[in-house]
């Protein structure tokens, strides 16, 4: 048997392959050749199909289909990243057990996982308004309503007679009754950024905002140091020059919470969630230790960073617990994410 045979026969009983994983850590996942990211993978999984979790039944019969039916390390692999988009731990557990129960092509189980992914999620749809944000400026905002109200909404924007963004803007904002809302946010401004914006190269510089938005040094002038209260008569927002580095306002042990003034500089370092990958806006998360309270971490700004309540959930804050998601922490001043498996300073 060559090299290839030996490796095509491996990717074979994947179940088996995850189930060799509990009790590992991924520093011993990569001692054994492991590369990092098949690592972390791997761990995913023995967390998933291994670990605790309510829907014992769905689990077993997951476990017991994979290895009957001899789905590969890939299949699994794959099939949790699609799984794991699921609208509930329920419904993923479903969609888990009726893959794995599954005959065929690694293809032909993805492509009806998708399928019946989206069906879950059309299944769980409901009348709101959502925003969905992404790393560029361009944000979507998503209307769920009963056809005939959709279809008011429609010929509204019909009747202005413009293309469909100035029509919105125009029924947003040019009527008295939907006047743009004042909204109390910090515009965070380097010191480096905040010098060449005073020069008046303001057009080429980009500074973020806590509620997820962008602007630049231009409007940000004109915005924030005319429009939040600056040269006004009230004041609605703030702004944080940034010390690339340190951070004032200390609790050390003395309040488990942060105070106002702390939030706003954590929310000033980190204008989104700082898991990497997350858009969540720093005035819709949760302020979290880096190292956390219950283990001797301090309530002082090089220990505090913005989370989502998702994030700050997952983060592996026990040192001695497995390491299962990660963690954040801070190197040479700025916020990083840490892989499970990274040794701890």
């Amino acid at each position: 048997m060559n090299a290839l045979e030996t490796y095509l026969t491996a990717l074979g009983p994947g179940m088996d392959i995850i189930a060799g994983c509990q009790g590992m850590s991924g520093s011993e996942l990569m001692d054994r050749g492991a590369p990092d990211a098949i690592a972390a993978d791997l761990l995913l999984l023995c967390e998933s199909y291994f670990g605790r979790t309510k829907f014992t039944r769905l689990q077993r019969r997951a476990i017991a289909d994979a290895r009957r039916n001899t789905h590969s390390i890939a299949t699994l692999t794959a099939l949790e990243r699609i799984v794991n988009r699921a609208p509930s731990k329920k419904q993923a557990w479903q969609l888990r057990a009726e893959c794995c129960a599954m005959t065929g092509s690694m293809s032909h189980i993805l492509k009806h996982a998708r399928r019946r992914l989206r069906e879950m999620k059309d299944d769980t749809v409901s009348p709101g308004v959502r925003t969905y944000r992404r790393p560029n400026d361009f944000w979507t905002l998503a209307i769920t309503g009963t056809s005939s109200f959709i279809a008011d909404l429609n010929a509204a924007l019909a009747a202005t007679g413009k293309q469909s963004l100035e029509a919105v803007e125009k029924i947003f904002f040019d009527q008295a009754a939907a006047a743009r809302a004042e909204v109390v946010t910090n515009a965070i401004v380097p010191l480096d950024k905040f010098i060449r914006i005073r020069d008046g190269h303001g057009d080429d510089i980009e500074l973020d905002l806590t509620n997820g938005a962008t602007i630049t040094g231009t409007e940000y002038l004109r915005r924030v140091l005319n429009d939040v209260g600056f040269s006004g008569e009230k004041e609605t927002g703030y702004v944080t020059l940034v010390h690339p580095e340190e951070g004032p306002v200390n609790l050390y042990r003395t309040a488990r919470v942060a105070n106002d003034k702390q939030r706003i500089m954590a929310a000033a370092e980190n204008p989104r969630c700082a898991w990497p990958g997350c858009n969540q806006p720093a005035d819709l998360s949760q302020v979290h230790h880096l190292k956390a309270w219950s283990n001797g971490g301090e309530t002082n700004m090089k220990n505090l960073v913005m989370c989502c309540a998702y994030h700050n959930g997952v983060n592996d804050d026990d040192p001695n617990a497995p390491p299962r998601r990660g963690r954040l922490e801070r190197v040479g001043g700025r916020v990083v994410w840490r892989p499970p498996f990274t040794p701890r300073e």
